[in-house]
């Protein structure tokens, strides 16, 4: 069973600052990630993907390549998928 978690749902349960020690970013660059104003540069997202253990792919931070309106990953209003806290 694969577990979907969007990258905004990984700072809230990481925290705003050890994702940016983690991205190399600042706090307000990471909070405008967790609230869809920007997304990571790909330097910063193969970063946050190594560091997450693989719980952050491409999609959970960018989206599928079939949400064309979408320039970031939103996790669907019918995901009943179970909320991890990672340490």
């Amino acid at each position: 069973m694969t577990i979907r978690v969007t990258l905004s749902e990984y700072i809230q349960d990481v925290g705003v600052a050890v994702v940016a020690k983690n991205a190399n970013a600042s706090e307000s660059t990471v909070k405008a990630w967790r609230y869809f104003n920007r997304v990571p540069r790909i330097k910063q997202a193969k970063l946050l993907m190594r560091t997450s253990h693989g719980l952050l792919t491409w999609e959970s931070i960018y989206g599928t390549i079939y949400e064309g309106d979408s320039d970031r990953a939103v996790r669907p209003k019918n995901d009943k998928a179970k909320k991890t806290k990672v340490a």
